[in-house]
């Protein structure tokens, strides 16, 4: 599919309105592989059900014990198949999918601790931690 320097995705899994690619993540994306499904973080690699592009679905959870609202963050990042086979391989470690945003757009959510959801278009490296 998309090689690294290519473009990624179409309008409805990469355009620019970030509300509506993540309002499709349950109707418009396949889950085809769980890399990592802990309590607290967790990786899996989907697909966009119009083009193809594979995405790394990233969820962390931080839990700080205050009333159960524990902070939340989703990061959606377009892979290349060969970084897509990596990841399922074992040979791409999850805690460093981060370096793939560089020069690479991602979706980013987040919804702290008793705190507003936030939820924005990023580029650059990102850290990925496994919460807590």
């Amino acid at each position: 599919m998309h090689e690294p320097g290519t473009e990624f995705g179409c309008a409805a899994c990469y355009g620019e309105d970030a509300q509506a690619v993540y309002g499709r993540q349950r109707e418009g994306f396949a889950h085809e592989t769980a890399v990592v499904a802990d309590s607290h973080f967790a990786v899996s690699v989907r697909r966009c059900l119009a083009c193809g592009q594979r995405f790394v679905w990233i969820w962390t959870e931080f839990t700080d014990w205050s009333g159960g609202d524990d902070a939340s963050y989703v990061t959606i990042l377009p892979l290349t198949d060969a970084e897509a086979a990596a990841l399922t391989a074992g040979t791409l470690p999850p805690l460093d999918l981060g370096r793939l945003g560089e020069g690479r757009r991602h979706l980013h959510s987040d919804r702290p601790s008793h705190g507003p959801f936030r939820l924005h278009w990023s580029t650059g490296p990102f850290p990925v931690q496994e919460g807590h």
